[in-house]
């Protein structure tokens, strides 16, 4: 229950704890790591970024187990690392960006 109570919204940095319907995830090749809940054609991500983040969650990562979740998708192109919010930054990968925190 500790893991929870810091978390107050979604995608958090884990080093702070996730909400309860999240888990930490490290994307392989990708430094970093953030909380994401899960995600399906029916189920959307939540909207509820940390403070300062303008980059949009979106249901973007698939699972090796069959799962999909959300990841914030930002422009690693813009050099604007404000849009991940404090501690983060964005990511290159596949041709977007994803961000994740990089303590």
């Amino acid at each position: 229950v500790a893991d929870y109570l810091n978390a107050t919204t979604h995608y958090g940095d884990p080093k702070a704890g996730c909400e309860s319907d999240e888990i930490a995830v490290q994307i392989q090749g990708v430094q970093g790591d953030f909380c994401t809940p899960a995600c399906s054609l029916v189920k959307k991500c939540p909207t509820d970024v940390p403070e300062g983040v303008t980059a949009a969650p979106q249901c973007a990562l698939s699972a090796s187990s069959g799962g999909k979740y959300c990841a914030l998708i930002c422009s690693p192109s813009s050099k604007d690392d404000a849009q991940c919010g404090t501690n983060a930054s964005c990511k290159a990968i596949s041709g977007v960006g994803i961000c994740t925190y990089d303590d």
